[in-house]
């Protein structure tokens, strides 16, 4: 039973002692530490900070600069207890060394930082495939030579990608997203795990005894009667959608969430995402989502005697501060501050709704930094074709919301297909409306992504909710057009040259502005001209069918310049008026 009346610090809390250990051995007591203060939150790399009396104005020096102990890079340890009985508070490396020069004194400031502080350093980018998040965690973690200890996560994904973010950042991200949270210990272990929500307390503090301040707030616009999550499912062509469970959470105040989320009222919050998210990936989402919020509905800071046995994912428990906020409450930090010989240690207690990307901007700088950058899609208005001054098959364009005069900038186009000497160029005419992107957000870098129409440049045929009708129309008319409703391919020239593909006519047409025409359909093959009909072949031609017939409406003539020849088992020649058989010899047999 935890005595509520006490702190269980190991020893008489009347004279508190600090040591610092710099690469494990303690530094001399020549040096002072005015105080100290060390800082661990819930997904946060622990924190320290030393000040120490240095400088001396007679001599110029600072003999603790000076020393080797405190140069960044240099492991340290720090020490808090009573009577000399001290526990482990920090451990880590030095990364800050500064000095402050005033008129009563001058200090020496270090600031250090838990070795996972390492993981914030640099921008990655990384493909992960088949893989769990808690594998992907745990690699990360192993890049760093940092003890791991990972609960498996449940969704199975196929594709992952770290862009442009350090390695904390990524990891934070994908560990909320699972609903984990990420405790980074003194050991170089880090944890990420859900809260355990139901361990015991380490510590009971009452206000009367034990509390020296404290802040606590209920704040009903943090609570919401559920959580949803849903994103669009391009196999099944619908929404796949799943609802957070209710979690456990630490028993405090005598205000349920549901009775808070009451207050503001409305439907269950909606996670939305615009890709294809799996059920259990979902599911994971929005859980972690509503216990965030439950275990944001009491938040606040107790603060008591100095106690190093509380860390952050541990539980406590709060007494005598009234119904609406005492029992147990999941520690989310805890700050150990020495000053003037007394340590006392602050308690943050509940969790920040806001997700670690809502607090922090993660994305990259637009245009790298280099300049303002362009957000969206711009229109532009195409001014040169030709000339691009690189050889990069580039066209200008104009930004009006730029210029309302100038040229403008060149622009890529992205087209259907693009390689070497082949793929589609469908280049705007000048004075054309295009949609402009920008690569990597920066101004230079623009990309033709397609171009539109208006009341001011309408389509070549007006739009139609049944939508049979799609095709091209060129700059001179020039025509290719798709009649899904009658199934027809029509290639056409503004002359009335045509060439159509037809389901509905069970064939094919060709037809000229001459009106000639030659027909392909289930009755055969017809030719028709409007004058001369004329067959050249070089070599042979030949002729073949059941029976074939030649009819002249006036003059028939077959002849050859070698041979001319006339066969078949039954021969008829026939002349209604005179037949004429001449040659040099005339055979009949």
């Amino acid at each position: 039973m935890i005595n509520e009346t006490t702190i269980p610090t190991p020893a008489t809390p009347d004279v508190c002692t600090v040591a610092v250990l710099i690469d494990g051995a303690e530094i001399p007591g020549t040096f002072h530490v005015l105080s100290v203060s060390v800082t661990r939150e819930v997904n946060r790399i622990p924190s320290a900070v030393l000040h120490l009396m240095d400088g001396d104005a007679a001599t110029s020096t600072f003999e603790a600069s000076n020393a080797s102990y405190f140069v960044p890079g240099k492991k340290i340890e720090i020490q808090l207890g009573y009577r000399s009985q001290n526990d482990s508070v920090f451990k880590g490396i030095i990364i800050k060394h500064s000095i402050k020069i005033r008129k009563a004194n001058s200090l020496l400031l270090v600031e250090c930082r838990n070795e996972a502080v390492k993981m914030t350093s640099g921008i990655k980018s990384r493909y992960y495939t088949d893989k769990l998040d808690s594998d992907i965690m745990e690699e990360i973690l192993g890049l760093y030579g940092l003890q791991k200890e990972v609960t498996a996560t449940t969704p199975d994904l196929k594709e992952v990608v770290q862009y442009e973010s350090t390695d904390w950042d990524f990891l934070l991200c994908r560990a909320e997203a699972n609903g984990h949270v990420v405790l980074v210990g003194d050991d170089n272990k880090v944890v990420i795990a859900p809260p355990d929500t139901g361990a015991s307390a380490v510590v009971k503090v009452n206000y009367g005894s034990t509390i020296l301040e404290l802040d606590a707030e209920i704040d009903s616009r943090w609570q919401s009667k559920g959580i949803k999550a849903n994103s669009w499912n391009p196999t099944d062509q619908e929404l796949t959608e799943t609802e957070a469970s209710e979690p456990s959470t630490t028993d405090n105040g005598n205000l349920s969430c549901s009775v808070l989320a009451d207050v503001i009222g409305g439907e269950a919050d909606t996670l939305r995402h615009g890709g294809k998210l799996s059920q259990p990936e979902l599911q994971a989402w929005a859980d972690g989502r509503l216990l965030k919020e439950r275990l944001a509905k009491v938040r606040g800071r107790v603060r008591f005697q100095g106690f190093a046995g509380v860390l952050p994912g541990k539980i406590i428990e709060v007494t005598g501060i009234g119904e609406r906020f005492e029992g147990k409450l999941y520690v989310s930090g805890v700050r150990h501050s020495v000053a003037n010989g007394n340590w006392e240690t602050d308690v943050q207690f509940g969790l920040n709704p806001e997700i670690f990307a809502e607090r922090y901007n993660l994305r990259p700088l637009p245009a790298g930094g280099l300049f303002p950058g362009v957000s969206g899609l711009q229109i532009g208005v195409v001014t040169v074709l030709e000339s691009d001054p690189d050889g990069e098959d580039r066209i200008k364009v104009r930004l009006p919301l730029v210029s309302a005069s100038e040229e403008g900038t060149w622009a890529r186009i992205a087209t259907l297909d693009a390689g070497k000497e082949r793929g589609t160029f469908f280049r705007p005419e000048i004075g054309d409306e295009v949609v402009v992107g920008f690569l990597g957000d920066d101004p230079r870098c623009p990309v033709v992504l397609g171009m539109c129409h208006s009341s001011a440049k309408p389509a070549p045929e007006p739009g139609k909710d049944t939508n049979h009708h799609k095709g091209y129309v060129s700059r001179e008319k020039l025509k290719l057009t798709f009649d899904d409703e009658k199934k027809i391919i029509l290639f056409e020239t503004p002359g009335g040259n045509k060439l159509m593909l037809s389901e509905e006519d069970k064939g094919i047409i060709i037809e000229d502005q001459n009106g000639n025409k030659i027909t392909l359909d289930d009755s055969g093959v017809k030719i028709e001209s409007a004058k001369d009909l004329i067959l050249k072949a070089s070599k042979d031609m030949n002729a073949e069918g059941m029976n074939v017939e030649l009819k002249a409406q006036t003059g028939f003539k077959a002849s050859g310049t070698a041979s001319a020849e006339v066969s078949g088992a039954s021969t008829t020649i026939k002349g209604s008026a005179t037949t004429t058989i001449s040659g040099g010899i005339v055979q009949i047999n």
